[in-house]
């Protein structure tokens, strides 16, 4: 087994163990807004890992990757307080992140070259293609397939969390599933 196929097992490993059934996040979040330590430390220890990934796909180093983490999870603490439970509380996480990243690339107003921070030591030539693809992507459509690929969020989900209707969200994933494709090629083919 490649490394690759050990982080993507693991990634899903840790995401089936952390799928919680409406129930059990409605009591979760009770707890989270009445101030318990412990509900604190278990969306901390959840968390973290799940948002440190799904981030790094969307800044261009691990040190960027900590900050936006940092903001993301103040701000969840912040915001947990009026979450009325409406949506799922991935989706109200991953609402922030997406926003967080959104902000962070918004005070920078600086592009970087894909080369420069794709070339990680243990970066594997599909990853560079993949990260190639992806980046000529628009924004939402990146995130789009992100948040359904690599995150695992339905299309209600991540309709949610980019603030658009579900047919919108569905006819926008169709899409964009097309348009990856035919840039991973392209991508490829070089």
């Amino acid at each position: 087994m490649n490394r690759r196929t050990a982080n993507v097992k693991t990634r899903e490993a840790v995401l089936n163990e952390q799928d919680h059934s409406p129930e059990q996040d409605t009591a979760f979040l009770q707890r989270l807004q009445a101030g318990e330590e412990a509900a604190w430390e278990q969306l901390v220890a959840e968390w973290s890992p799940r948002l440190y990934s799904y981030l790094s796909y969307n800044l261009r180093n691990s040190e960027e990757t900590d900050d936006v983490l940092s903001e993301t999870m103040l701000a969840v603490v912040q915001a947990i307080r009026t979450f009325d439970g409406k949506v799922t509380l991935a989706t109200f996480i991953y609402s922030i992140a997406y926003r967080k990243v959104a902000d962070h690339w918004r005070k920078l107003r600086v592009t970087q070259e894909l080369d420069e921070w794709i070339a990680a030591p243990d970066a594997g030539y599909t990853n560079i293609e993949v990260y190639e693809a992806l980046a000529e992507l628009p924004e939402q459509s990146k995130q789009a397939l992100l948040l359904r690929y690599y995150v695992g969020l339905s299309v209600s989900e991540i309709a949610e969390v980019l603030g658009r209707s579900y047919k919108a969200t569905e006819s926008l994933l169709s899409r964009v599933r097309r348009q990856f494709e035919l840039a991973f090629l392209r991508s490829a083919e070089a």
